[in-house]
């Protein structure tokens, strides 16, 4: 199930970078797509640290 989610977070996270990426190249750098590229970084740092740190679980 852990590497489903991580399979669909990464194409979730590589979505939006690529249409950010063909807004810089149509409309050039901006604030707002540095933005959006700080966004999705600390996203996919914050969701796969936790997906693959794993949880502690009192089994």
């Amino acid at each position: 199930m852990r590497t489903a989610l991580l399979v669909i977070v990464f194409i979730f996270l590589l979505a939006f970078f690529a249409i950010t990426l063909v807004t810089i190249q149509t409309e050039g750098l901006t604030v707002l797509t540095v933005l959006s590229i700080v966004i999705i970084a600390l996203m996919g740092i914050g969701i796969f640290g936790a997906l693959a740190s794993g949880a502690d679980r009192d089994e």
